[in-house]
């Protein structure tokens, strides 16, 4: 991922000219933002907010465990790898092949494994005698590799993407490597102490989240929220062991990333060929170095960024790389796809959109020519063939399978839950998006849950400073909520600046729309310290851009 002084400029821009005069009622993402909006109310707590539980430890997760501290929350944090680091924790482990069709997304990311019926907890279970090969995919499966390969790089220079409290040494490159990135997270997490190897009784790795479920206390009152957890002990080379236990909070934060649930279009053909060779057939989470497809064939679908950059890195050692690409409709994303199909070298083909997997033949030799026999119809008619390997960059879908009570599978495009049934708004319809949130951080139902920096198009180092620093104001009161029905409303409107529907798009950002919520955060921020108490929100961490 390289930059570019389009998007620096851009952003360098917005930043000047939109974060100097913060108004506190001013809605962000709407097109008439010189409208004052002042809320009539402010929204309700149902119970005090203290205990706080961050699921992930990415870096976002990391930021937001330093803000709750500072404030003097009692907070933990769980993360089911390892070492902290979220999508910047590179191995050459691999992730499982993506499953074609998807999975439903309550169990797009993982499967929960809950303890069984009527143990008691803490209960644990142990596993030995094993081959060491069924301990390393049982880990495998708890932590996820993430979906990064070696050669990655970040889309930003360093200038945009340092943790306010923690520059980069004068020395390190203008473009970031994974492994610069991967060192600069775990650093920060070492100087807060809440690196794997500190020991910090407040966070707790080779943890997974199963189970969100809402508390009550005894007379039957909403009171929080309980956490079914699952950790994951190599006990030795042929032995693991399992222990559940649960632990309650005021409050949770999903910082759980958005890169964890593969999607793979619905391409008539496709399921067949990926059945018959699910080898050859691969999600671009499991990419890693090119070096596995030397002389090969290889054909890359998508014309993202993960898309373009594969089919770079591979034109170096590939016989030959074609990239299919579909059209966009959307201007911003149309042009974002242009500005990274420019980088892609001459010797890659760029071809059109697949319309169809023609069925493969069976026959005893396809063993030894696996795809290659296979034809691959394009929207313009055109046939392919004599593919070795095929790498879907068709991105990942949202999914919270710890919080399936919040998905809804049924609900289409704008469609909602009627009121008065009892069920709440859902969180997760499609996975194209996240609903339901007040400035992609509350969510409206009870906004006693958090999300920390699951756009996309943001500088997610920087914002999830100002998200993090907004929540915890919010819960300690040092700044206010609109009601319920004023969140609706901003949040419907946004709906309809995002094009009037939910889709694929509804969640991106960009630098100018980054620029006007985190304008907006800070004034609405720091006008609710004067009232309400509390620090100022410093804008030294925007200085540089």
């Amino acid at each position: 991922m390289h930059l570019t002084v389009l998007f620096i400029f851009l952003f360098l821009t917005v930043a000047n000219t939109t974060f100097q005069h913060p108004f506190r009622y001013q809605v962000p993402f709407t097109s008439n933002n010189d409208d004052q909006q002042k809320p009539s109310s402010s929204y309700q707590f149902k119970w005090p907010i203290r205990k706080i539980a961050i699921i992930g430890a990415g870096a976002g997760g990391l930021v937001t465990y330093r803000e709750f501290a500072r404030m003097g929350y009692e907070v933990r944090i769980f993360e089911r790898d390892s070492v902290p680091g979220g999508n910047w924790h590179y191995t050459d482990e691999v992730p499982p092949n993506a499953p074609v069709p998807n999975l439903d997304l309550s169990e797009a990311d993982f499967q929960p494994h809950l303890p069984p019926e009527n143990v008691v907890l803490p209960y644990e279970e142990s596993f030995v005698g094993l081959e060491p090969s069924a301990v390393s995919e049982a880990r495998r499966a708890h932590r996820a590799p993430k979906p990064i390969w070696h050669s990655l790089t970040s889309t930003a220079p360093k200038v945009c993407m340092p943790i306010q409290e923690l520059p980069w040494p004068d020395h390190t490159p203008l473009t970031l490597t994974q492994n610069h990135l991967q060192r600069y997270v775990r650093t920060f997490a070492s100087l807060h102490e809440i690196n794997s190897n500190d020991n910090n009784p407040n966070t707790s790795y080779n943890t997974r989240v199963e189970r969100v479920d809402k508390r009550y206390d005894a007379n039957g009152k909403e009171a929080g929220w309980s956490l079914t957890l699952r950790k994951f002990i190599e006990t030795g080379p042929s032995s693991y062991k399992i222990q559940w236990w649960t632990e309650e909070f005021d409050a949770i934060i999903v910082a759980s990333g958005r890169f964890s649930a593969p999607n793979l279009p619905r391409i008539p053909g496709l399921t067949q060929w990926a059945q018959l060779y699910p080898h050859l057939i691969s999600h671009s989470r499991q990419y890693r170095r090119p070096e596995e497809f030397t002389n090969q064939t290889v054909l890359v679908v998508g014309g993202s960024v993960s898309g373009t950059e594969i089919a770079e890195d591979l034109s170096g050692k590939a016989k030959k790389v074609f990239l299919s690409i579909r059209p966009h409709e959307d201007s911003v994303f149309r042009e974002t796809r242009n500005m990274y199909l420019s980088r892609v070298p001459k010797n890659v083909s760029i071809v059109p959109e697949i319309k169809f997997f023609h069925p493969l033949p069976i026959r005893p030799t396809d063993e030894v020519f696996g795809i290659r026999v296979g034809e691959i119809e394009l929207i313009n008619g055109t046939l392919l063939r004599g593919f070795d390997r095929i790498i879907f960059a068709t991105g990942f879908r949202y999914a919270f399978p710890f919080l399936p009570q919040y998905h809804n599978a049924s609900l289409r495009s704008n469609e909602t839950i009627p009121a008065g049934s009892g069920r709440p708004q859902p969180l997760i319809t499609d996975g194209t998006h996240i609903r339901s949130l007040h400035l992609d951080s509350f969510y409206i139902e009870e906004p006693t849950i958090g999300f920390i920096n699951m756009n996309l198009g943001i500088e997610s180092f920087m914002y999830s400073e100002f998200a993090a620093s907004a929540i915890a104001k919010v819960w300690a009161g040092e700044a206010k909520l609109p009601s319920t029905q004023e969140m609706w409303d901003q949040h419907w409107q946004r709906v309809i600046d995002a094009g009037g529907a939910y889709g694929g798009q509804f969640m991106y950002l960009g630098s100018a729309k980054e620029a006007a919520l985190v304008r907006y955060i800070i004034g609405w921020l720091n006008e609710d310290a004067v009232k309400y108490g509390g620090h100022q929100v410093s804008h030294t961490s925007l200085d540089i851009r």
